[in-house]
Order: C-alpha cells, then sequence, then structure tokens
C-alpha cells in the first residue's frame, strides 16, 4: 500500500505533465491518450481498491486530499479517476475470486466507468444473466476498460446486482456536449441483451467478499471523500490562478485588481471559506472513518451527516470562488483561460446528486428525531 503522502507527492511530480492536458482535455471531449497514460503510471484506479488486491484502500478522509491534488492538476483526471477508482474499490470488495482474477489478473490498474443509478434490468439464466439497459453519465467512459452497472431482475420478485462488463461489450453515444466537466466524456452506455457470467456479478446487499468496513456504507458516503476532494481541487485551483492574474490585470485607469480594496476583501474571505469547507469535510470524514472501523460500518445517521457534510461543504467551496469570478473581467471568458474553466468545474461538481441539497432536508429529520 502506498502512503497518502507518497500518493500527492506522484502527483505533484506530474502537475506539469497533467495540466499540459488539460486545455486539450475540454476540446476533444474525453480524456487524451497522453494524459490517460500518465494516470496509468499514477495507478489512479487502485487508489480506493482493497489492499489484499494491491490497491491503496485509501480512508474517507485520505481520499480528500488525494483527489484534490489530482483535480487541482487536471480537472478530468480528478473527475475520471474518482469514477474510476470509486469502481474499482466495489469490484475489488465485491467480486468473487475469479472475478478478481479476470479484471484485475493481468491489469494491474483497470479502468473503469461506471454508473450507479439501476438503469438496466436483468434476465437471470443458467450460468449468469441477460442484460439490458442505457445507463447515463458514464464519465471516463471513452478511455475505461470496463464498465461497473447497477440492475434489477425483471420479475415478480426483483433482485439488485452489480454487473462488471468489458468495454468492447457496450456501445456508447456521442452525447457530452455540456457547459462544465467538458473533458470528462461522460456519454451514455447501452446493453442489449448481453450475457454477463456469475462470476462478474455481484449483490449489493450481501457483505463484501473482502475489505475494510468502508465497503459496507453507503453510495453517497462511499463516494463523499473523492467528490469533495474534486470541487476542493478545482477551487483551490482558482484562488490560486486569480492571485496570480490579479498582480498582472489592470482595467482602464483603474490600476491593477490586486490593489482594489473590494477584490482583497472577497479574496480573503473566499480562500477562509475554502480552508473551512476543507476542514469540515475532513473533520467529519476523520470521525467516520473511526466510526466505521470501530463499529464496522456506519449507520444511518452516521451516513446522514456525512452526505449533508458534503452538500454543504461543496457549496461553500463553490459560492466563495463564485463572488471572485466577475472580477476579471472578459479576459477570462476565453475558453483555453485556467479561470473560466475552474469556474464552471466547480459549479458542475455541485450539480452532483450526491451534493444536493435534499442532503439537508435529511440531516434536518435527523436533528427533529423524525423517523
Amino acid at each position: 500500500m502506498r502512503t497518502i503522502e507518497d500518493l500527492i507527492a506522484g502527483i505533484q511530480a506530474r502537475h506539469d505533465d497533467l495540466d499540459a492536458y488539460a486545455e486539450t482535455a475540454e476540446r476533444l471531449g474525453k480524456a487524451p491518450e497522453g494524459l490517460v497514460e500518465i494516470m496509468r503510471d499514477l495507478r489512479v484506479p487502485l487508489v480506493k481498491a482493497p489492499a489484499s488486491i494491491g490497491g491503496d484502500e485509501l480512508s474517507m478522509m485520505d481520499q480528500v486530499q488525494y483527489f484534490e491534488a489530482l483535480a487541482y492538476s487536471n480537472p478530468t483526471a480528478g473527475w475520471t479517476g474518482f469514477n474510476h477508482a470509486g469502481a474499482a474499490g466495489m469490484c475489488g470488495a465485491r467480486l468473487n475470486d475469479a472475478g478478481i482474477e479476470e479484471i484485475f489478473g493481468s491489469n494491474p490498474a483497470p479502468f473503469f466507468g461506471a454508473v450507479s443509478a439501476p438503469s438496466g434490468q436483468f434476465v437471470s439464466v443458467d450460468g449468469g444473466i441477460k442484460l439490458t439497459g442505457t445507463y447515463r453519465y458514464a464519465s471516463g467512459a471513452t478511455h475505461a476498460e470496463w464498465f461497473l452497472l447497477t440492475a434489477v431482475e425483471s420479475s415478480e420478485q426483483p433482485a439488485a446486482r452489480l454487473v462488471a462488463i468489458r468495454a468492447q461489450d457496450v456501445s456508447l453515444s456521442e452525447d457530452w456536449d455540456v457547459m462544465a466537466l467538458k473533458g470528462t466524456g461522460s456519454v451514455n452506455v447501452s446493453v442489449d441483451s448481453l450475457f454477463v457470467p456469475d462470476h462478474l456479478l455481484a449483490d449489493p446487499f450481501l457483505p463484501p467478499e473482502r475489505g475494510g468496513p468502508m465497503y459496507t456504507v453507503g453510495y453517497q458516503a462511499f463516494v463523499a471523500g473523492e467528490n469533495l476532494g474534486f470541487s476542493l481541487g478545482v477551487c483551490q485551483r482558482f484562488l490560486d490562478e486569480i492571485v496570480t492574474y490579479a498582480a498582472m490585470k489592470s482595467r482602464g485607469g483603474d490600476g491593477r485588481l490586486a490593489d482594489r480594496g473590494a477584490f482583497q476583501y472577497e479574496l480573503g474571505k473566499s480562500q477562509l471559506e475554502v480552508n473551512a469547507a476543507r476542514a469540515f469535510g475532513i473533520k467529519t470524514l476523520s470521525e467516520a472513518d473511526a466510526f466505521c472501523e470501530r463499529s464496522k460500518g456506519l449507520t444511518d445517521a452516521e451516513e446522514t451527516t456525512v452526505v449533508s457534510m458534503l452538500a454543504f461543504s461543496t457549496q461553500s467551496a463553490v459560492d466563495a470562488v463564485s463572488r471572485l469570478y466577475h472580477f476579471a473581467g472578459a479576459e477570462a471568458l476565453f475558453s483555453d483561460h485556467v479561470l473560466q474553466r475552474c469556474f464552471r468545474d466547480a459549479h458542475g461538481s455541485a450539480l452532483h446528486h450526491v451534493a444536493s441539497n435534499v442532503a439537508y432536508d435529511k440531516f434536518g429529520k435527523k436533528l427533529l428525531n423524525i423517523d
């Protein structure tokens, strides 16, 4: 297992290489091959995989730090990377030994596309299932080698399955025309009556085959650290970039942006708000990690706390940088400008359903002790 310090040092050592692909990824609408190879060298898909199969099994708290560093250097790597890592972690924890051997045996860092919503249906057949469905928002689909999808059985007594499928067995759409997260290639994935053998299936309601108690938590809590890390990474990159920009930028006879008191006020406040969002996230997830180890999982109440923290910290960080963007002026509108990219990707991260403010409703019910 690699330590979080080693993992972050590896990203920072490749910062210039990662950053060089950011604009290209946006223009292509997917990760360029060179960026994929850097992610392979960094073994990004393994950071959430169980240690027993060669993964790093990062704690939920450490995932914040890792994906903040990766998203800071390249948002496409950060967003697709946490999808790859989360799916590899679920497969690594839940598939049987034959499934692990097929997927991880000859590929030390398999790239997964994944969709958590149970958008497909399956029919049980001898030796496996037949799967049909269309899945939206499969981030990293254009360079994925495997897909992890969720389906329900079309019968009177429905069951659910996690389904691992080779990339060559799916059809990809070409519908990724969006204002944010442009380089993630989050296209639709479709399958039609595809046979999937038993060893590439897992029941999500049974205990994991391997790994620690982190793999027992619900989906939203499981991805909280990685999602928050991404948001913090693009927000912190925005803040660092606007500091450099402000020292050089002047508008007419108004002088340097850096010398304006209004800008100084908002910059200071925004950095403190991002710091606070980061600290709140790390504290909450550190406590969740400890509870998870002690109790071999999280209660519904603990998961509600984690998910509501994710919504609040994400929105706090995104709101902080939003107030600064209009100081930059028209120059920051151009497609090759780092400020507009960070601004858009920050707002894109806040639109993910795991960061929805519906979490506040549930946290309020918890405070009111409403079942």
